[in-house]
């Protein structure tokens, strides 16, 4: 019988070292393979705050007053421009820089934003795409994202026109803490 029970508890110990290496390995793999990338999720209330943005009437009238273009619009017409067209508002300012002032005024109303807040930061792409190609319309952010626990987005499309192929896309992400 003791010859077993040696047989056993050399066993145990095999079994032992075993589960302690494991537990060592695990750890070294999660300590060298780092934090893993922060997850993002896509958010209804984000596409929601989009979308309701493009209807946003402005104080830009391109034609004729009281034409006032609303946030969707003044995008078009921002693509517009940089395809060659010169457009501005009536009173000669910038529709980028307008749609660009419009959009900022409304997600810093609508997110607030700050190292003490729930939102770390926010990032909006504006960018005409069409296939797999993709230009850059307005691109600008608030805040910082290198502390986020997650961060959540949405996208809003908008038609260019019937002789256009392609469409709009509006990104926005927002680092939550």
């Amino acid at each position: 019988m003791k010859i077993g029970n040696k047989a056993q508890h050399e066993i145990a110990g095999f079994v032992l070292i075993v589960l302690i290496v494991s537990v060592i390995g695990v750890v070294f793999l999660s300590i060298a393979f780092g934090k893993p990338d922060i997850e993002r999720q896509t958010s209804v209330e984000i596409s929601n705050l989009l979308s309701s943005m493009m209807y946003h009437t402005t104080d830009c009238a391109i034609n004729y007053i009281p034409q006032y273009r609303d946030v969707q619009d003044l995008i078009r017409e921002c693509y517009k421009k940089q395809t060659g067209n010169l457009r501005e508002c009536l009173d000669g300012r910038d529709v980028c820089d307008e749609t660009e002032k419009n959009l900022k005024n409304i997600l810093d109303k609508s997110l607030i934003v700050g190292e003490n807040n729930v939102n770390k930061a926010y990032k909006t792409d504006i960018y005409f795409s069409e296939d797999e190609n993709k230009e850059e319309i307005l691109s600008f952010k608030e805040g910082n994202f290198n502390n986020c626990t997650f961060i959540v987005g949405g996208s809003h499309s908008i038609p260019v026109g019937s002789f256009v192929s392609g469409k709009i896309e509006t990104e926005l992400l927002v680092c939550k803490s």
